[in-house]
């Protein structure tokens, strides 16, 4: 077979000319800050996602920390997380001053295991912290389960599931809080930035004005002085998003279900044509739920073989995340979590992006198919 001259990436920005020249609007217009583009943003990402509530702040960390304070998350305090996921899943629990626990996955899906939730909640655990791995939903009916029995809120750490959906419903409508990302490599980018959904209304507000130091601008009383008066009363937060940002994120929510159908087709020509080769596992996938597909993961024998292999061909593969209680910050190796450990030792990403061509793929299938 013939060697590609050029790299194929795991991952590329996706930038549409439509949102370039949406970003030049608003330069010109004088107005570059937070806006009427952010609010156009936040009410079409509720129509196209079809969520309420939502949301933009400057990333998903910001989300994920805005849903723990909100949340009344502190000193002491528990929240039960995985550690399969990238460290801000576990660091915004740490600037709550709050102790993350993690519990076992799914291996595969690498997903957090619902059957192993539940014997890690003690009286100091006040929230779970669930993330969809590569975009593909957990198990919500059983998390929910367990959460509505000891009286824990449940937040979703979406940042690789935009337009996933869960027994028909779209990733974002189940929980107290939802967090995405639109960071650069993600589906859909603004160049860094979030989006928390909080469907009841109540903690809506709040995160509203929590976003921007804890003022609420639609109360705010206008001033001859010029000076608006209001009257904080909570700590708040500089999380908010820019007219910029929203921009890009405006334009690039037209592309979000062509986007979406690209990757979901790229996903079922790997699994097709990957399902019976020696030394491939793929991952699970079942009928009552639909991947975003940020990431395409299988397991594989002898795995620094394969990346290799598929380097020395001009295809980029690597490991994503690696299990982040690795981590001091996090009180260093667990010893209990032995599936997460399976996991770290055999789990591989294969390119997945929306500049990736049929022949692209094509190509990368037989790679892996002539072995390494």
């Amino acid at each position: 077979m013939d060697i590609r001259s050029g790299r194929i990436t795991l991952f590329r920005p996706y930038v549409t000319q439509q949102a370039r020249d949406r970003v030049d609007q608003v330069l010109a217009s004088g107005w570059i800050g937070q806006g009427p583009v952010v609010a156009e943003f936040e009410q079409r990402f509720e129509e196209v996602v079809g969520v309420r509530n939502a949301v933009a702040v400057n990333s998903a960390t910001s989300a994920l920390h805005l849903a723990l304070t909100c949340l009344g998350i502190g000193k002491g305090d528990e929240v039960i997380t995985t550690a399969q996921t990238f460290v801000a899943t576990s660091l915004v629990i740490l600037q709550n001053v709050a102790l993350p626990v993690f519990a076992d996955i799914q291996y595969h899906t690498g997903n957090i295991d619902p059957a192993d939730i539940e014997r890690r909640i003690t009286e100091r655990t006040k929230a779970i912290l669930a993330v969809h791995w590569g975009g593909y939903p957990c198990d919500l009916d059983e998390i929910q389960t367990i959460a509505a029995k000891h009286g824990l809120p449940v937040i979703e750490d979406a940042a690789h599931a935009i337009g996933a959906t869960y027994h028909g419903r779209p990733i974002g409508m189940s929980s107290r809080f939802t967090c995405f990302s639109f960071q650069a490599i993600k589906h859909l980018t603004t160049g860094d930035g979030g989006m928390i959904v909080a469907p009841a209304d109540e903690d809506y507000e709040t995160v509203k004005r929590r976003r921007w130091f804890g003022l609420d601008r639609d109360r705010r009383r206008p001033s001859e002085l010029g000076e608006p008066v209001w009257d904080i009363s909570e700590v708040g937060f500089k999380y908010h998003m820019n007219d910029i940002a929203a921009a890009m994120g405006v334009a690039h929510l037209v592309a979000l279900p062509s986007m979406l159908e690209q990757r979901r087709r790229l996903a079922r020509a790997y699994r097709s044509a990957l399902a019976n080769i020696p030394g491939v596992t793929l991952f699970n996938e079942s009928s009552d739920r639909e991947s975003a597909y940020w990431l395409f993961d299988l397991h594989v024998e002898r795995r620094l073989e394969f990346i290799r292999m598929l380097k020395s061909k001009n295809v980029e593969a690597s490991v994503l995340h690696r299990r982040i209680d690795t981590n001091s910050v996090f009180g260093g190796l667990r010893d209990d979590l032995p599936v997460l450990e399976r996991f770290d030792e055999t789990h591989v990403c294969l390119p997945m992006h929306n500049g990736l061509t049929d022949d692209d793929v094509d190509y990368v299938i037989r790679c892996v198919r002539e072995g390494w």
